[in-house]
């Protein structure tokens, strides 16, 4: 019998991708050393359903309209460190923890990790 991948986004679901994004958000404009970076940013709203977008993409997931997010561009000239970005890669996990099966969040955990590999190889580079 052969083997059936499944996306990961069709093992989460998108309405658990989307709460997984928000309470990030909240975690985030909370949190003293990266709520300067995420408390300015004028439309949330707008931004977490582009992010919800992203990682649904990411996953696998298909939208009628995909976010363009510019990673690299969007991230170039904040001032992103070794702790902050590890300080971010840390209250991700510790939110995917709180939200999803352990299998569950280390995949999308490892997902995040390669997105730091990558601002860590082109803006902090």
């Amino acid at each position: 019998m052969p083997r059936k991948l499944q996306p990961l986004c069709d093992k989460i679901g998108h309405d658990r991708v989307a709460a997984v994004v928000h309470d990030f958000y909240v975690r985030l404009r909370a949190d003293p050393e990266l709520g300067p970076f995420f408390r300015p940013i004028p439309d949330q709203e707008a931004h977490e359903q582009r992010v919800i977008g992203y990682w649904w993409v990411a996953m696998g997931g298909r939208m009628a309209e995909p976010p363009v997010v510019d990673m690299v561009g969007r991230h170039a000239n904040l001032g992103l460190t070794e702790a902050l970005l590890q300080r971010w890669l840390d209250l991700f996990g510790a939110t995917l923890a709180d939200h999803l099966e352990p299998e569950l969040a280390a995949q999308w955990q490892q997902m995040a990790e390669a997105v730091g590999a990558n601002l860590r190889g082109q803006v902090m580079g």
